[in-house]
């Protein structure tokens, strides 16, 4: 069963955005699913109030229009390979979410540029709004200068992030249904946030202990729940760097998260998922 049908993949002509192309072309083979290249031309406001708002009047949008479905007709270089182009205008992130939910859109594959929780919340970037405004998995991907980024099309190695919430099993009975369409090995992994290991406070040992304890406890319980029997990663340390090391020392292709309260208000001031992005050495999928 593929675990997607119709993938949507913002385009704004960028080096990142081209990037990844080996990656959104390789998914959407793999799941046998329609693929549809979104292009928002983005007129600022300003342009609506002319020579007084300091921005010229006289924007041929229409032809922006244009030549963006021209760009986008070719962006592949491949003739053999199908897509749907759709230019629109607007704002970005308002128009990508609001084509997804109309269109049957099960996941969004955009870059990012990788920047923190607070920069992110204060310029308001199209990954971040999209992050936190869709309905349907987002894949993003932070670091897409890296040269090894293409090693990842394989998905043979997947992680899931588990932060024992309530949302937790619906995200590894997710995880699951994706590592199996895509015949890849899964794991989970866990960061205790307090359970971090300090060589020079001795006392703590035990502590540390019964917190590192009690997390692989509550795992086991869900994974008994679940009829699921993977492998687990747990540490002590700060999400984003445990989950990250995890991911490394397994060399995963895909690392899934749930987006938890970044989907809800202020959501992108209190979770952790854009820093778990940020850091994160593989493609993120939220879901």
């Amino acid at each position: 069963m593929n675990p997607f049908h119709h993938i949507l993949f913002p385009v704004d002509f960028s080096d990142r955005c081209r990037s990844v192309r080996p990656l959104v072309r390789s998914l959407a083979e793999k799941c046998s699913a329609k693929l549809t290249l979104l292009h928002v031309v983005h007129i600022p406001a300003a342009y609506y109030g002319g020579f007084e708002a300091g921005y010229p009047s006289f924007i041929d949008v229409p032809a922006l229009q244009a030549t963006a479905k021209d760009e986008l007709a070719g962006f592949f270089e491949t003739p053999d390979f199908a897509f749907d182009p759709v230019v629109m205008q607007g704002d970005p992130a308002f128009e990508i979410t609001r084509f997804a939910e109309a269109n049957g859109v099960d996941l969004i594959m955009l870059p990012t540029h990788g920047y923190g929780k607070f920069r992110s919340l204060l310029l308001g970037s199209v990954a971040a709004k999209v992050l936190h405004d869709a309905h349907c998995a987002v894949w993003t991907a932070a670091h897409t200068e890296d040269p090894h980024l293409p090693a990842h099309l394989n998905l043979k190695s997947l992680m899931c992030a588990v932060d024992l919430s309530p949302e937790s099993p619906a995200l590894i009975r997710r995880a699951v249904d994706v590592s199996t369409s895509f015949g890849g090995k899964l794991r989970l992994v866990h960061a205790v946030e307090h359970a971090e290991l300090h060589p020079h406070l001795r006392f703590d040992d035990g502590f540390r202990a019964a917190l590192l304890r009690n997390a692989r406890e509550s795992i086991d319980k869900i994974q008994a729940e679940l009829g699921t029997n993977l492998e687990v990663c747990t540490e002590g340390g700060p999400a984003a760097e445990v989950i990250r090391n995890a991911s490394l020392h397994h060399e995963a292709d895909l690392l899934m998260i749930g987006r938890g309260a970044i989907a809800h208000s202020f959501g992108r001031f209190r979770s952790g998922a854009y820093d778990i992005i940020r850091e994160s050495p593989c493609p993120v999928l939220s879901v």
